[in-house]
């Protein structure tokens, strides 16, 4: 253990590998070279009863952005419309971006209504599906809250292992034949569940830093990485439940993400840290990622109360009119049909129509063409908004505001 940690190193054990018949076939000869009958898979340490350690001016900042946190937290608690569902679809958009998984804002919104979007679309509507599972999650934190979550991320692609434990070794990076070369090779898939009973219990503390406590779940987490597919989208979806569980973010839903896509190869470098027995990194990543994030909240926020002011002062319909109520849908769901307006509105789609055309007279709501699938329409200045926090270019010029 290096001497200015206090956090174990991950461990490695040497595990048999077979390759079978058909899979050799396929195989160049330099391939089958490399490929033994042995490798090394991780062994991440049992960390229910350790407390992270970290430098006290570290802990300080923590402090000091967790206090701004709760503070902006209360004053989104208190508007009259849901800003945190549309947050969330940014924070969505971030997290599978950094796995290099791109689509419009607009598209993912649309794929929310529609499921013949592409697949890009529907993976990072999913992404949002299993975002709001994990911030909707009550009682403490469990092995249970884990799978719901990773269910609601995958049941878009159709996969069968949605909210399914992995069953089979995997690895990240080098051959598709076998985990030698890897750059990293999680635990076999048997000591999964230990870990993550290990891991919930570390969570569930009421002894420490919460968002130190977060950053090293988070970490142990990816380093345990359960599932065949999707641990990362997974591993930030449950950062906003552990946030939430400890009462830092009771009703807002920060782009945690944007924050940590400002420098992807750093977050990657924090993780691989942690690896080799260092916290420090990973907590100083989420702290500055929380940062990032909080302004670029209340950069969007400002933004759109301006929006929403700009449509009200325009609207001549009386108080309790049904397009009055249209902007909270919107915030909601920035993409909509005449059924999803006629739904949430609780009218007639003949009236839905018509709230629809007026919207559209205002400049609320530009229609997405005649489609076979159906007629949708989208809030261009919210999906904007939100354009914006996930695209590097116009989150730095938003951080500089």
């Amino acid at each position: 253990m290096d001497e200015k940690c206090s956090w174990p190193r991950v461990g490695y054990e040497e595990l048999g590998w077979h390759v079978d018949d058909d899979d050799r076939a396929l195989m160049s000869k330099s391939a089958r070279r490399k490929i033994g009958e042995t490798y090394y898979a991780a062994v991440p340490p049992m960390i229910a009863q350790l407390t992270p350690e970290v430098p006290a001016d570290l802990l300080r900042h923590a402090m000091e952005v967790e206090s701004e946190l709760i503070r902006f937290d209360a004053l989104l608690s208190v508007r009259g419309y849901d800003l945190p569902a549309l947050l969330l679809r940014s924070e969505s958009s971030a997290s599978s971006r950094i796995e290099n998984l791109t689509a419009s804002v607009r598209n993912v919104a649309l794929a929310e209504l529609d499921a013949t979007t592409p697949r890009n679309s529907r993976e990072i509507a999913g992404n949002v599906r299993a975002m709001r599972e994990a911030i909707e999650l009550k009682g403490e934190p469990s092995v249970e809250d884990v799978l719901r979550v990773h269910a609601s991320l995958m049941s878009v692609t159709g996969e069968s292992f949605g909210g399914e434990l992995r069953d089979e070794q995997v690895w990240i990076g080098g051959s598709a034949f076998g985990p030698q070369g890897a750059a990293f090779v999680p635990p076999s898939q048997e000591r999964v569940p230990a870990l993550l009973d290990d891991l919930m219990a570390f969570v569930r503390r009421d002894d420490l830093d919460p968002v130190v406590q977060t950053a090293v779940a988070h970490a142990q987490f990816e380093s345990i990485h359960p599932f065949v597919d999707g641990n990362g989208r997974t591993g930030r979806a449950l950062l906003h439940r552990w946030l939430r569980y400890h009462d830092v973010l009771r009703h807002a839903t920060l782009p945690i993400s944007s924050g940590l896509l400002h420098d992807v190869d750093s977050y990657m470098g924090a993780l691989q840290s942690y690896h080799d027995g260092d916290v420090r990194p990973i907590v100083g990543e989420l702290v500055d990622a929380l940062e990032v994030a909080l302004v670029l909240a209340q950069s969007a926020t400002r933004q759109i109360d301006d929006i929403i002011e700009h449509w009200r002062q325009q609207m001549g319909e009386r108080r309790g009119s049904a397009i009055r109520k249209l902007p909270a849908v919107l915030v909601a769901q920035p993409v909509v049909s005449v059924a999803h307006v006629a739904d949430h509105l609780q009218i007639t789609p003949r009236a839905a129509r018509d709230v629809i055309a007026r919207a559209c007279e205002y400049g609320m709501l530009t229609p997405m063409g005649n489609r076979r699938r159906g007629v949708f329409y989208q809030a261009d200045e919210l999906l904007d908004v939100l354009e914006q926090m996930t695209s590097r270019p116009a989150m730095r010029r938003m951080l500089v505001r």
